[in-house]
């Protein structure tokens, strides 16, 4: 018995994602799955950064206090997308 692409990615995904189903995925539903985790991965990495970015400067600055008058509208470009994208 040799098990087949689909059989091999699927058991992959329920290890290594942590998510327990009791019932298997479709291709088209494990795809959903797996892009709905993307998505909220990219989320998560934009807050990361956005954080990192905001002590950075409270360290800085000695307080949190010019970083605190600069949210949520008046962020530096790039940390203005990484911020709006955490919060979407």
């Amino acid at each position: 018995y040799k098990p087949d692409r689909r059989s091999k990615m699927h058991a992959w995904v329920e290890k290594n994602a942590l998510r327990v189903s009791f019932e298997p995925l479709d291709n088209k539903s494990l795809c959903r799955w797996v892009e709905q985790q993307l998505r909220q991965m990219k989320k998560t990495l934009s807050m990361i950064r956005f954080k990192c970015w905001y002590y950075e400067q409270a360290l800085q600055d000695g307080s949190e206090e010019r970083v605190t008058r600069m949210m949520p509208d008046h962020l530096p470009a790039e940390i203005q997308k990484l911020y709006d994208d955490a919060r979407s």
